[in-house]
């Protein structure tokens, strides 16, 4: 162990050293930034309905990667006579590629991964709650509006994992075919 240890700090070491500076992203030069809302239209146990989030992203060539964060409230389910909604809520990294976007119209694709909750609230409080992991990829198309402003369609599936302890709910539950609109505002 400690072998393998000092054999990492002189491999570091030596690559320090090196006359010339290297690094691990050397050809991607931030050409941008965009943030704004999007709306992602699926549904949660068989109602269809809508979330609500936004996010932000350095662009980098024709790549993006940044955060976003979504939240949705909009199922109703019921358990031994009471009404309670399905609440999602997630956040994370948000990466995504489009063509050259100087055509008025061009190719767009993202993907957001992240952790958050998923519940049955009632009366003001969560009765049930879960950790889970959100991975929700997405391709379509883009309309360039103005130079500051980008407006996307695209199509995906909303994958959720670790619903495990919500009465009667189970990850296939809160996963769903996803429908998004995106709204870019920033330099592109």
């Amino acid at each position: 162990m400690i072998r393998n240890a000092l054999l990492f700090l002189l491999l570091i070491g030596a690559t320090l050293l090196q006359a010339q500076e290297k690094t691990l992203f050397n050809d991607f030069d931030v050409s941008g930034a965009f943030g704004g809302p999007f709306i992602e239209f699926g549904s949660m146990k068989g109602q269809m309905g809508a979330a609500v989030g936004g996010g932000g992203a350095l662009i980098l060539h024709q790549f993006f990667i940044g955060g976003y964060g979504l939240g949705a409230d909009y199922a109703n389910y019921r358990i031994a006579n009471d009404d309670y909604r399905l609440n999602l809520k997630h956040g994370g990294f948000w990466l995504g590629i489009t063509s050259p976007d100087r055509k008025l119209i061009h190719f767009y694709a993202d993907a957001r991964i992240g952790w958050g909750r998923a519940a049955i609230k009632g009366d003001g409080s969560n009765a049930q709650s879960d950790r889970v992991f959100a991975l929700t990829p997405e391709a379509g198309f883009e309309l360039n509006v103005f130079k500051w402003f980008k407006l996307g369609f695209t199509g995906g599936y909303r994958y959720i994992n670790g619903v495990t302890q919500l009465q009667g709910l189970k990850n296939k539950d809160f996963s769903s075919p996803i429908g998004t609109l995106t709204f870019r505002f920033g330099g592109f």
